[in-house]
């Protein structure tokens, strides 16, 4: 046995790989598989933290009993993307996180790179505060995970271009580098901005809340970064699926809240024109194809719409959950 003089001592934990979870336990076995395997986490440097929203399905019993390095923080409620992230954040205790959405595959050297990246931004006088790493698609080529910051002209511009290229830039147009904002789907987040910004905002229950984290880092003076030369498969990302009733209230409410919190107020009322008038017109016509679960989505997004221009600031979080499952009676979670 060796004396305490020459024992190893044990690694110096430095970044903890976060992952939010709502029902998609296959695809967080498979994760956690990829990731418990890598040395790192094997020896202590990096830590995995899966984050449940409160599953309905069941945890399966093969995640009951964790790999080393592994840990699970099960949540009583669903209350969202960000309050999943909060949650990791807290328990890594002033480690580097690595926020990986459930459905992206890590190869085995991801959680190494990462580290020597760390190691480089350390050494910098200025590091940046958030990076997004690149994704691709299933078969290899790239996949958008760079947008502009939102405006009101932008917005307007959106409506002339398909869905699955409103929210980001192609990728011929991106260099590494800094970037207004990156995708939360891989992203690298610095502890100290974390502690700034405190955490990533909960009012937004999903969608536009690492928008809404890279302006806020931003207005500290902490850059935003692009690195491509890191990256993972992404199955399925938002813009490449249909949106149900349910999500197009939820998306609706978190693009005005990121034009409340974030724009001059004339901006915000002009989305707010916008999106009441789309919601007249495609609630009447949904109405007409009898379509009722679109009508009622509808419905709700004037609601939505109508509350935040008069200042009501308890729409926010769980709230506007709460308001989406009005739409349908099915249990789906988007």
């Amino acid at each position: 046995m060796l004396s305490p003089e020459t024992q190893t001592p044990p690694a110096t934990r430095r970044l903890a790989v976060v992952i939010v979870n709502y029902n998609s336990w296959e695809d967080v076995q498979r994760l956690v598989d990829e990731l418990s395997q890598a040395a790192e986490v094997q020896d202590g440097r990096a830590q995995v933290i899966v984050v449940d929203n409160c599953s309905p399905d069941p945890m399966p019993e093969s995640l009951r009993s964790l790999p080393e390095g592994v840990k699970l923080i099960p949540r009583t409620e669903n209350g969202g993307f960000a309050v999943g992230v909060n949650a990791g954040w807290t328990a890594a205790r002033g480690c580097w996180l690595l926020v990986l959405n459930p459905d992206v595959v890590a190869d085995a050297g991801l959680i190494a790179n990462v580290l020597s990246r760390i190691d480089r931004f350390e050494r910098e006088a200025n590091p940046p505060g958030i990076v997004g790493f690149g994704l691709k698609n299933p078969d290899g080529s790239p996949q958008p995970s760079v947008g502009v910051l939102p405006t009101l002209s932008r917005t307007v511009w959106e409506q002339l271009i398909p869905r699955s290229r409103r929210k980001y830039q192609p990728e011929w147009r991106i260099k590494p580098g800094p970037v207004p904002w990156v995708t939360g789907a891989c992203v690298l987040l610095h502890p100290t901005m974390m502690e700034e910004v405190n955490g990533m905002d909960e009012d937004f229950f999903l969608y536009y809340e690492e928008v809404a984290l890279c302006k806020s880092a931003q207005n500290k003076g902490w850059q935003v970064m692009y690195d491509p030369s890191i990256s993972v498969v992404h199955l399925r990302p938002l813009q490449n699926r249909p949106i149900s009733a349910r999500m197009r209230v939820i998306t609706r409410h978190s693009k005005l809240l990121y034009f409340q919190k974030h724009l001059p107020r004339w901006q915000f009322l002009g989305l707010h024109a916008i999106i009441a008038a789309e919601a007249k017109l495609r609630g009447a016509w949904a109405r007409i194809r009898r379509r009722d679960d679109d009508a009622r989505s509808w419905e709700r997004i004037r609601l939505v719409a109508r509350k935040m221009k008069h200042g009501d600031e308890n729409l926010r979080g769980r709230a506007v959950l709460k308001l989406a499952d009005e739409v349908v009676t099915a249990t789906e979670i988007p």
